[in-house]
């Protein structure tokens, strides 16, 4: 396995859970811990899915359009971890749905610029193999932290959840920052610094 491999491997797998926030593990904590009624539940967390929707034609033009594409997935990871944190310091109507806004907004910003990494690290010959390999880590990822948020609920309440989610986030930043060292090592790590003919041989490779 290359360098280029294990280091996308490990982003995907830890990005996995931070890239939709709490999601559904949010109606539970704001039913069973907060007491919200349902019809709120579903109106801030339609408000957060909403505003993820509509930022992620902008997010895919930003992606294409910087050149700092390492850093735009550690700032969003930031974003949406900060946006978790939040629930139990303000867990009122607006300051939830401001926070759901805010974490689907930067949410949209992880798939655009995974793709985009792919494609600059691994050229476009290799870009489909890959695209299924850093779902397959994705998922697999979902699953660790499903298990891990299942525990938590258990052993300490819904709150637990939300530790979770932190702690998934602060080891996708620590990873993206040695992996990404190492992928510039490897090969530019941004898509528009390598020539296309150079990108097609790797590709091939």
């Amino acid at each position: 396995m290359s360098r280029a491999d294990g280091s996308l491997d490990a982003l995907n797998f830890f990005l996995a859970d931070v890239r939709d926030g709490l999601g559904p593990y949010l109606a539970i904590y704001l039913l069973t811990i907060q007491r919200w009624d349902a019809a709120s539940i579903g109106l801030v967390m339609s408000i957060g899915g909403i505003a993820g929707i509509l930022a992620q034609t902008p997010a895919g033009s930003f992606i294409d359009a910087t050149r700092y594409k390492r850093a735009a997935v550690m700032a969003a990871a930031i974003v949406v971890t900060a946006c978790c944190l939040i629930l139990p310091l303000a867990p009122d109507f607006l300051s939830v749905a401001i926070a759901q806004s805010v974490a689907g907004i930067a949410g949209s910003v992880f798939a655009p610029a995974i793709a985009a990494i792919t494609l600059g690290v691994m050229g476009p010959r290799a870009f489909a193999r890959r695209t299924g390999r850093n779902e397959a880590f994705n998922h697999a990822g979902n699953a660790v932290a499903a298990v891990l948020a299942g525990g938590a609920a258990y052993f300490t309440g819904p709150i637990g959840l939300v530790v979770v989610m932190a702690g998934y986030s602060a080891g996708f930043l620590a990873l993206a920052t040695v992996a990404a060292a190492g992928l510039l090592i490897y090969a530019p790590f941004m898509p528009e610094t390598k020539p296309p003919l150079e990108g097609l041989a790797q590709g091939g490779s």
